[in-house]
């Protein structure tokens, strides 16, 4: 799994309009791809791929909240996703020291609960 730098940005008003949102979303584009991810406007954002998916991490420390989406790579269609939020589920999660924790063990981590 390796981390990549997708082109982060917030929807076009076509785009808002299209998936029937009130405010706009967040997209990532990647190899000509464009993909709505749920991030909120102060998430830490990382993107990593292995083989033909992405898998999108958002995490918010001030607001206390992870969520991994899981892409596939090609199409932008969505596999699974998990979001978990509150202190003492992060730390149910993750351990005591979530907020150490580095993006790419959140993600391996949240993989064991979307098997």
């Amino acid at each position: 799994m390796t981390e990549v730098k997708p082109r982060i940005r917030l929807m076009t008003p076509e785009e808002i309009r299209t998936t029937r949102l009130i405010n706009a979303g967040s997209v990532i584009e990647l190899l000509g791809v464009v993909i709505p991810i749920a991030a909120g406007r102060s998430d830490q954002i990382h993107v990593f791929k292995e083989d033909a998916l992405l898998y999108v991490l958002s995490v918010n420390y001030r607001f206390e909240y992870a969520g991994l989406e899981v892409f596939d790579a090609t199409t932008g269609e969505v596999h699974e996703s998990i979001f978990v939020e509150n202190e003492w589920k992060l730390k149910e999660y993750f351990g005591a020291e979530w907020r150490d924790v580095a993006p790419i063990t959140i993600v391996k981590k949240f993989r064991e609960y979307l098997s």
